[in-house]
């Protein structure tokens, strides 16, 4: 069975974690967290018989896809560039031209995703983890609108991806 957001409709879900006593009660009933990895709604699903095993549930809430995209961070000392590895709603990975930051660090994104419209803005971010130029970043705060242009730009690189999967079957079956 296929799960879908039941906020927006589309089929890119994935189970989430569990947080608090209420979420831990539900699963004894096979009623577990879901996140929309497009519109981030976090909803409840049963899913009789199932049951998932918190340590199977991958930390992140968002699944992250390739995507690259030049990005100019910002910090009090300056602008620094770079661009992503992947993307998702909740943060990136940056490959960063001057290794200057640290885990901890606080910084502001202009992800330049669409060619004929202003970069999105992420207005508060952090990086969680500093590798040498590659950068795991976390969006803290990014404003109603621009979450709304990351949405469609997470939903082309879903739709991509389901679409190359399928020409992918396609062609294994044309072969086969």
């Amino acid at each position: 069975m296929e799960i879908v957001c039941m906020h927006c409709r589309k089929p890119f879900v994935k189970a989430a974690r569990r947080q608090g006593l209420l979420d831990r009660l539900f699963s004894l009933a096979y009623v577990y967290p879901f996140r929309c990895q497009v519109c981030r709604h976090r909803f409840h699903l049963m899913q009789w018989g199932l049951c998932y095993i918190e340590r199977d549930v991958d930390r992140r809430e968002y699944e992250r896809r390739p995507a690259t995209l030049r990005v100019v961070m910002s910090t009090s000392e300056g602008r620094y560039e770079g661009h992503t590895i992947d993307l998702a709603m909740g943060g990136c990975a940056i490959n960063a031209y001057d290794p200057q930051f640290r885990e901890g660090a606080f910084l502001s994104l202009h992800l330049n995703a669409f060619d004929s419209e202003p970069p999105i803005v992420v207005d508060a971010a952090v990086v969680r983890v500093a590798n040498g130029t590659r950068l795991g970043v976390e969006f803290l705060r990014i404003a109603d609108k621009e979450k709304e242009r990351l949405s469609q730009y997470i939903m082309s690189l879903w739709m991509d991806g389901t679409q190359a999967a399928r020409r992918g079957r396609l062609a294994a079956v044309a072969a086969g």
